[in-house]
């Protein structure tokens, strides 16, 4: 496994590497998606990322030592114990000491968050739509049609199993940003980006002729209303194009792209492009075509050497993250951003005959922003054997009259944050079944 960077380099030079990497994109005031028409989306932003397979969150934000009597939980509560960061404690491994440390004050950790399944569809389902049944949108897909559901790139998908939307918007699928390269070039040739499919004053014409045969149809006379809101039609479509070719001009050179990471562990060869992913979706976040992305890293299920493979991800996952909000911060945008970070669920509070570990329902979140007047925080608890305990809706402290913390109430406190509910209502997809818990508060949370 590749040795983690150290901090050798300073954040603020590795900051501006990444800012003159991709254009300087910060430096480029007024930049406007469309010649005419539909301006860039500019207010905020949503990012979704998926640990696919149900992580271990004793591990990572929950940490549970070893109880006596009891089947062990975790090996590496034998030698050390839980680390704190503020109010937050997490386990002592991987690089947890340093994520913790440096991005602690800016999220809140969500315990004891119970799936209600072992099922990955199910886990995956409940944990991104708020409904462990069909017919929600994912939390991505409700921000973009709530907030930029005419830009062509919306709802823009890099990685995770869970599109989706109820047909409320569009999503746009990216395997690696080499398709969204394409996507936004279609004149230009597929083996060398360099070369235009046809001649470029050829090209140049051909929008100037389009363009007067459009004006002059809309100031026909006789033009009708159906007429009329065809060629609206086709000019909203001409301006999408318009906004992906200055995409184009955005998106990273080849040699700037961030390669896929191979790590070995234990016996699992890993391989990551997480990093490209953030890459992709920053950067089309940054050209104002989209507010809502999905990104995913896998592995976390670790039916065998659960502890190599977790350690491993759980490093490359505090690295990523790292790289997430340097990079947001490198093009502007980091300070309107939400990350909602969550897996299908958790894994068993003990090992199995392979040292590994297999479903269970309970799990956690962690959500960020920069600057959050909400961090430093912790929401809900889990017992020392993780089982999920109920906490009072109102003060969020322990309670045996309280209630479980569920994917649904995460999405129905994230969606009056961000604005969402009225719109989710509107259209039939709210969230009312569940209290309304103050999540985003900045003096309350969970002591135990």
């Amino acid at each position: 496994m590749p040795k983690r960077k150290t901090a050798a380099t300073s954040r603020r030079s590795f900051v501006k590497s990444l800012a003159l990497g991709a254009g300087a994109l910060a430096g480029t005031p007024g930049f406007r998606v469309m010649a005419s028409g539909l301006a860039p989306y500019s207010g905020r932003l949503l990012v979704t990322l998926e640990l696919n397979g149900g992580a271990d969150v004793t591990q990572l934000c929950d940490p549970k030592v070893n109880t006596p009597g009891e089947l062990k939980i975790n090996h590496w509560a034998d030698m050390a114990d839980p680390g704190e960061a503020g109010n937050i404690k997490f386990a002592p491994l991987a690089d947890n000491f340093n994520f913790f440390n440096r991005f602690g004050a800016d999220m809140v950790v969500v315990n004891g968050v119970d799936a209600q399944t072992n099922s990955h569809e199910t886990g995956r389902l409940f944990n991104w739509t708020g409904s462990n049944a069909e017919g929600r949108p994912s939390l991505s897909a409700l921000h973009a049609a709530a907030n930029s559901p005419d830009q062509p790139l919306a709802y823009s998908v890099y990685g995770g199993n869970t599109t989706r939307t109820a047909g409320l918007v569009s999503y746009n699928r990216f395997d690696d940003i080499g398709r969204l390269r394409e996507l936004s070039q279609p004149t230009r040739s597929p083996w060398n980006p360099d070369e235009f499919m046809r001649p470029e004053p050829e090209i140049v014409e051909a929008q100037r002729l389009t363009n007067e045969s459009v004006s002059a149809l809309f100031t026909a006379a006789d033009l009708t209303p159906r007429q009329r809101k065809s060629l609206i039609s086709f000019q909203g479509a001409r301006e999408s194009r318009e906004g992906l070719a200055k995409l184009a001009e955005l998106l990273p050179r080849e040699e700037e792209l961030q390669q896929r990471e191979d790590f070995q562990a234990g016996d699992n060869m890993f391989g990551s492009d997480l990093k490209q992913q953030m890459q992709g979706a920053l950067t089309v976040m940054q050209s104002g075509l989209g507010s809502s992305a999905d990104l995913s890293l896998g592995g976390f299920d670790s039916h065998e050497n659960h502890d190599v493979i977790h350690d491993a991800l759980y490093t490359h996952l505090a690295d990523s993250i790292t790289f997430f909000w340097d990079y947001a911060e490198a093009l502007g945008l980091a300070d309107r951003i939400l990350l909602v970070v969550g897996s299908d669920f958790g894994r068993t509070n003990m090992y199995n005959d392979g040292n590994g570990k297999d479903h269970w329902p309970i799990g956690s979140y962690m959500l960020m922003e920069q600057g959050a007047r909400w961090g430093n925080r912790v929401v809900g608890a889990s017992d020392e054997l993780h089982f999920a305990r109920s906490i009072n809706p109102n003060s969020l402290e322990v309670s045996d009259n309280g209630i479980i913390i569920t994917p649904a109430h995460i999405h129905r406190a994230v969606q009056q944050y961000l604005g969402l509910d009225d719109f989710a209502a509107q259209n039939g997809v709210g969230i009312q079944n569940v209290e309304a818990i103050p999540l985003f508060s900045s003096s309350l949370q969970t002591r135990v």
